[in-house]
């Protein structure tokens, strides 16, 4: 998986001209959390109940790539 984004963020910076890119995180899937700092994202913060899912409020880490 950190190959496919690092090829998705390859493509992506050839066709857009973007100094920022975020992804949320649920607080559990620390596998993605890997892949995206692997990929130079940095944890900003923590949002605390940010999503509703199944009638349960989960917390959001939310990571970003400054190019």
């Amino acid at each position: 998986m950190s190959e496919a984004v690092k090829q998705a963020l390859t493509e992506f910076n050839k066709k857009f001209d973007i100094k920022r890119i975020e992804a949320g995180v649920f607080s559990w899937n620390k596998a993605s959390m890997k892949v995206l700092e692997k990929n130079g994202f940095k944890l900003e913060g923590i949002l605390k109940k940010a999503i509703k899912k199944e009638n349960k409020y989960i917390d959001e880490h939310m990571y970003a790539k400054i190019k």
